[in-house]
């Protein structure tokens, strides 16, 4: 399936993801929907289907997929410069903000599994104000596994290449900061946002991975 071709809402293809009201277990699975399906994992009878992803991921998703049509629509401005035009750029800098989002989306899924305070919740995401402190830092503080081997521990049970989908995604970071801070966009073209449409459900998966992988087993635990 080309992803690039898709018309229909993208999020709604790649972000589906339901929960399980008492374990916590992520998956794709329609049957949680329906009022009293039983969890094949711990046996919870649903009350009715719970969407895992917040309203800002579907958001950002769909965001990426319009800007990335954007390029064909008709051009209204003049435009300041040769190459690429401004649709290509956003798709880069939605696809780095949706990045974000995960990532804070999976620390606070972590410190609600731990039970933490709201207090301490609080010192250790001002301790840790920037992406690069909450994935190599708070990450490693809430899990006990840093970044890398948990991306590595990832590929081992998967078709997927984790490792590389996290390497693409730092370089569109690169590429992102390159533009923001120093006016270069000449790395930013319509390969770029191609490739980062063509990883959209790959990064959505590592964060799904991470959660059945380190927030799931809390609440497992206690059942």
């Amino acid at each position: 399936m080309d992803i690039t071709k898709i018309r229909q809402s993208l999020s709604t293809l790649i972000a589906n993801y339901l929960e399980c009201q008492e374990c916590r277990i992520i998956d794709r699975n329609a049957e949680r929907m329906r009022s009293g399906y039983i969890c094949p994992v711990c046996d919870y009878v649903s009350e009715g289907g719970r969407l895992y992803f917040h309203i800002n991921i579907h958001i950002l998703i769909d965001l990426i997929q319009e800007s990335y049509h954007s390029v064909n629509s008709e051009q209204v401005t003049e435009k300041l410069y040769e190459g690429e035009g401004p649709h290509d750029i956003s798709v880069i800098i939605f696809f780095c903000t949706l990045r974000e989002a995960l990532l804070d989306n999976l620390i606070s899924r972590l410190m609600t599994a731990q039970n933490l305070s709201d207090g301490v919740s609080e010192r250790l995401l001002s301790d840790n104000k920037f992406h690069v402190q909450k994935q190599d830092k708070l990450f490693k503080s809430l899990t006990g596994v840093k970044w890398n081997d948990a991306i590595d521990m990832l590929n081992k049970n998967s078709n997927l290449d984790y490792k590389e989908i996290d390497d693409f995604v730092v370089s569109v970071v690169r590429a992102r900061n390159n533009f923001i801070h120093e006016g270069c966009k000449w790395s930013i073209d319509r390969e770029l946002s191609t490739n980062c449409m063509n990883n959209l459900f790959g990064l959505i998966k590592i964060y799904v991975e991470l959660h059945n992988s380190y927030v799931h087993p809390h609440y497992k635990k206690s059942l």
